[in-house]
């Protein structure tokens, strides 16, 4: 069992990694260019980050400007910008089951129960750690293939900025501290109650279903954003399942209009109008069935159909997740080769929209919520005791001694 210092210890530094993580993901100094022109007086410096970039005089002044798109950055940003966010998300789980699990906190009283937790906290900090890992290893690679790159100029060079090596530092201490959290053992003569892994199922299930009627719901499937040229506003225009919606950027107003054919959409919207509905739908079924089947419910009596019926909900909310990530997916490719094909214009590439990624996040909320439904096996109906029958064997005579006292 971990001592009570050994925990303190492994859980300070996951939350000084987490710290890390998140300067890591805000702060503009992933890429690093120190420009000189032929006067001095026209030396800048530039900042590339996942969000934004600076660009800072040698008057000491600064600038910076929000990415206008997303995949016109490079791979290894936009996947840094993924990676990064779902290591900040991973590791403040962590921390709070830490927190729950710690041995100065009241909030789990069986002391096995809180190993467990411990346990699963830093189990949760190493992802975290790796998935900080990943993105700042592979921008750090690019950088340095880009700078030996010969036929690069040196305008186009990079450095490596304090955002790696903060992120560099961020990750070893998340698996550090996980590792130290992960140092007990649970005693293996108890069973880690089902009560809660049912509860916890419902719950990501619940907010997963939740979430993919917004997905349904919100025009915000394909985004489109510019400049007219004669007026010189921007336009911003919003493509989803039922609807469009266009409008002004700077004054906000927006109008939308339901479309007139449903064959007149692209067949990623078409089919994805057709799975989300079917997927809303067999998550429905799964949490009706879940909740008849629930634990603390007494509509069925018998724990092993209570049990069948669970298994029989979570393999449904799994299908719905897979059902709501197929046109989320499908709809995504389509943005993503549309943006990069040479042959269309500006007015016509189209951005990620909000919809896509909620819609990423409540399938693999409805998996997961399945998977620990499905984590319960029915029990075993009781045979009663077990019996041996034996062919009877011919009986062998003793003979005793018996002697009297008087």
């Amino acid at each position: 069992m971990v001592s009570m210092c050994r925990q303190m210890l492994g859980f300070t530094l996951a939350i000084v990694g987490f710290l890390g993580t998140t300067v890591t993901c805000g702060l503009p100094m992933w890429k690093v260019t120190a420009f000189i022109g032929a006067n001095i007086v026209t030396a800048q410096i530039i900042w590339e980050g996942l969000w934004m970039t600076c660009v800072m005089q040698s008057t000491g002044q600064m600038q910076c400007k929000i990415y206008d798109s997303m995949l016109a950055l490079p791979r290894d940003l936009q996947a840094a910008r993924a990676l990064i966010i779902i290591s900040i998300v991973v590791a403040l789980l962590g921390i709070i089951l830490g927190i729950g699990g710690g041995k100065c906190t009241n909030f789990v009283e069986n002391e096995s129960t809180k190993i467990k937790v411990a346990i699963a906290s830093g189990a949760i900090f190493i992802v975290a750690g790796v998935l900080c890992l990943i993105p700042v290893c592979w921008s750090a690679q690019t950088i340095i293939m880009d700078f030996y790159n010969p036929l690069l100029t040196s305008a186009q060079k990079r450095e490596l900025g304090a955002s790696l090596y903060i992120g560099w530092g961020a990750a070893v201490l998340l698996i550090l501290g996980g590792a130290l959290l992960c140092s007990s053992c649970p005693p293996q003569d108890e069973k880690m109650p089902v009560y809660k892994i049912w509860l916890l199922g419902c719950i990501l299930a619940l907010i997963g279903w939740v979430g993919m009627i917004i997905v349904c719901t919100l025009p915000m499937w394909k985004v489109t954003v510019f400049i007219s040229y004669n007026t010189g506003v921007v336009h911003f225009m919003w493509e989803g399942l039922w609807m469009s919606c266009m409008g002004l950027k700077h004054t906000g107003q927006m109008q939308c209009k339901v479309y007139d054919s449903k064959l007149a959409l692209s067949t990623d919207l078409q089919a994805a109008q057709a799975l989300v509905v079917v997927s809303l739908l067999v998550g429905l079924i799964g949490l009706c069935i879940t909740f008849i089947a629930g634990k603390c419910t007494n509509f069925i009596t018998v724990e092993s159909s209570k049990c069948r019926m669970m298994l029989g909900a979570g393999v449904l909310l799994v299908i719905s997740g897979i059902l709501c990530l197929i046109p989320v997916s499908w709809s995504a490719s389509t943005v993503i080769r549309d943006f990069y094909n040479p042959v269309m214009v500006d007015a016509q590439r189209r951005e990620l929209g909000a919809s896509l990624y909620i819609g990423w996040g409540a399938g693999l909320l409805m998996i997961l919520g399945g998977a620990l439904l499905c984590t319960s096996c029915p029990p075993r109906d009781d045979q009663g005791p077990f019996l041996k029958y034996q062919p009877l064997k011919k009986p062998s005579f003793i003979l005793y001694s018996t002697t009297s006292e008087v």
